[in-house]
């Protein structure tokens, strides 16, 4: 078996590493690469090669193209390979998740943004939250991507049938959100990259998507944030016989009872997220995981309502004991 694969590696060494890189390894996918740098030294060499994870990460992020986000890249440790890392798995909640994000104060988040509808790139967009600001620990935490002052087309076609396009977008329609901590040099997907939750919108006026990470906000401290979502929000217009219109799209930390975190707890979420987060491959199994965390929530209210109703049962019995010997006194005293 060793005999094998030195003869393997004595074979691959044999062609010029400009073949390789240029014939073989620029055809490969970010997985792939990273299990071709496992079999062999000198093809692991060649797929750490920092030309080929940029033109990776570049061709399946649009957004990163921009010259912040580059630059930001560019100060990692590990270059690209080292965002690619951290960016294209899917974050999962981890128990020690949340130790060390507090030990580092940065002054922005950055968020790189791409809708794909199907394999073609449709939307992206960078912007830049100021953590410094004198009022943003303690407000909710909210980074308005779009708004209605700006809208973006999005190439499918409203044809009057809600349900045909709620389909469309639940099956097609993916969303890569990555955040990006400059002073950390660490960065993550807080993303399901595919809906979790496509429904109209409550006025009737369009359809709201929503993709959600669950993720562990025990830095927190509180009860409520045993558990938190990442929740992104996208919001399309339709009119029939013309292009959806994404007019909303935002994402917000919310707790297990529904409350929108602040900057200071959604910060300390995020950056515990980037540094120490679980990161497995997507699998299609977010919606899955999602529906795991609303029976988990669903769970531990009932279970609340259950204690509470206990107490409140052994208070009254109590309160009747108390008062069922205060009578007894009262009349013994009368007689």
């Amino acid at each position: 078996m060793a005999s094998s694969s030195l003869n393997q590696a004595t074979t691959i060494a044999a062609l010029h590493s400009d073949i390789i890189q240029t014939h073989l390894l620029k055809k490969f996918d970010g997985p792939s690469l990273a299990s071709a740098a496992s079999t062999c030294r000198f093809l692991n060499t060649l797929c750490n090669k920092e030309c080929l994870w940029e033109d990776i990460s570049n061709s399946t992020w649009n957004s990163i193209k921009h010259p912040l986000v580059r630059q930001t890249i560019s100060s990692f440790p590990g270059g690209y390979r080292s965002f690619y890392s951290d960016s294209f798995p899917v974050l999962r909640p981890s128990i020690s998740q949340g130790s060390l994000g507090d030990q580092v104060h940065g002054s922005e988040l950055i968020s790189a943004v791409d809708i794909h509808l199907g394999s073609k790139p449709v939307f992206s967009k960078v912007t830049v939250t100021d953590t410094e600001s004198s009022g943003f620990p303690g407000s909710v935490f909210c980074v308005d991507l779009i708004n209605y002052e700006e809208t973006a087309e999005i190439p499918i076609i409203y044809e009057g049938d809600d349900k045909e396009c709620m389909s469309k977008l639940e099956e097609n329609l993916t969303l890569s959100w990555i955040v990006i901590d400059p002073t950390l040099k660490r960065a993550a997907n807080v993303s399901s990259l595919r809906p979790v939750s496509v429904r109209p919108h409550w006025d009737g006026s369009g359809i709201k998507v929503t993709y959600a990470t669950v993720l562990s906000g025990a830095c927190c401290g509180i009860e409520t944030t045993q558990l938190v979502e990442c929740r992104i929000v996208a919001f399309f217009g339709c009119e029939e016989g013309k292009k959806l219109q994404l007019r909303e799209l935002s994402l917000c930390v919310v707790d297990m009872v529904k409350t929108r975190l602040n900057g200071e707890k959604s910060m300390k979420i995020l950056k515990g997220a980037m540094q120490s987060g679980e990161r497995k491959k997507e699998n299609g199994d977010g919606k899955m995981m999602y529906v795991k965390y609303l029976n988990f929530k669903r769970h531990a209210k009932d279970d609340k309502k259950r204690t509470r109703d206990k107490v409140y049962r052994v208070l009254w019995v109590f309160h009747a004991i108390i008062w069922a010997l205060f009578a007894i006194s009262l009349i013994s005293s009368l007689l």
